[in-house]
C-alpha cells in the first residue's frame, strides 16, 4: 500500500516537473527579452475576441513557468485598460494561485506533517492558518513583503480551507492588480497625469498596509 501511494506521488511529481521544464525551456527558446508588456499585449490583442481567454490562461500558468508577474500585469492593463485589466488579472492570479495550493497540497502535505514537532515555526504557521486562515492568508497577499508564489505554495502545505484561501486570495489581489493595471494602461502615454496617479496608487498600495500593521503592532 505504501509502495503504491509512493508511486503515484512519484508519477504526480514526474508530470509537474515535466510540465516546469517544457515552459522553462519555452521561455528560454524564444527569449525572455522578447516577453515585454508591449510584446504579450500584440499577441493577446492579435486573437480578438479570445484574447481575454488567452490572457487569463497565460497569468494561469505562470506560476508554474516562474514568469514574472508584474510583466503580465502591466500587459493587462495596456491591453484591456485599468478595470478589464484587473478582472483578468485577478481570475488568472486566483486560477494560478488555486493551481499552486493544490499541487502543494497532494505532492508535500504529507512530508510537511512530519516536520512539524521538528520546527516551532511550522507549528505556529499551521496554527495560525488552521485558526484564522482567511485572516492570515490575506494579510500575506496584501503586505508586500510576502513572495506570491511562495505563499500559494506554503498555503498548499498548511491546515487552511480552500475556500478561505481562495476568498483571501482575491480580495488581497485587487488593490495591487488595479494599481499596476493603471501603470500599464498609463505606458500609452508616459508621464500623463494617468502615469502620476498610478505610481501614487502603486506607492499606496505597498505602503498603507505596512503602515497599519506597524501601528496595530504598536
Amino acid at each position: 500500500m505504501i509502495m503504491i501511494c509512493e508511486k503515484k506521488s512519484a508519477i504526480k511529481a514526474g508530470f509537474f516537473l515535466v510540465l516546469l521544464l517544457s515552459g522553462l525551456l519555452l521561455v528560454h527558446a524564444v527569449g525572455i527579452s522578447r516577453f515585454t508588456p508591449e510584446s504579450i499585449r500584440n499577441v493577446v490583442i492579435s486573437f480578438g475576441w479570445w484574447g481575454p481567454v488567452v490572457y487569463v490562461f497565460m497569468y494561469s500558468i505562470r506560476p508554474l513557468l516562474l514568469f514574472p508577474a508584474i510583466i503580465l500585469t502591466l500587459a493587462g492593463g495596456l491591453a484591456f485598460g485599468p478595470w478589464w485589466g484587473t478582472f483578468y488579472v485577478v481570475l488568472g492570479g486566483v486560477i494560478g494561485a488555486c493551481l499552486c495550493f493544490v499541487i502543494a497540497r497532494l505532492l508535500g502535505r504529507e512530508k510537511m506533517q512530519k516536520y512539524m514537532g521538528k520546527s516551532s515555526k511550522l507549528q505556529l504557521f499551521e496554527n495560525k492558518m488552521s485558526a484564522n486562515g482567511f485572516r492570515t492568508m490575506l494579510f500575506m497577499r496584501i503586505v508586500p513583503i510576502f513572495p506570491y508564489d511562495p505563499v500559494s505554495y506554503l498555503a498548499g502545505l498548511s491546515k487552511i480551507r480552500f475556500r478561505d484561501y481562495v476568498s483571501a486570495t482575491t480580495l488581497g489581489m485587487i488593490p495591487g492588480a488595479f494599481a499596476y493595471n493603471v501603470l500599464g494602461y498609463s505606458l500609452l502615454d508616459v508621464f500623463s497625469s494617468t502615469f502620476l496617479v498610478a505610481i501614487g496608487l502603486i506607492v499606496i498600495a505597498f505602503l498603507a498596509p505596512l503602515g497599519y500593521h506597524f501601528l496595530k503592532q504598536r
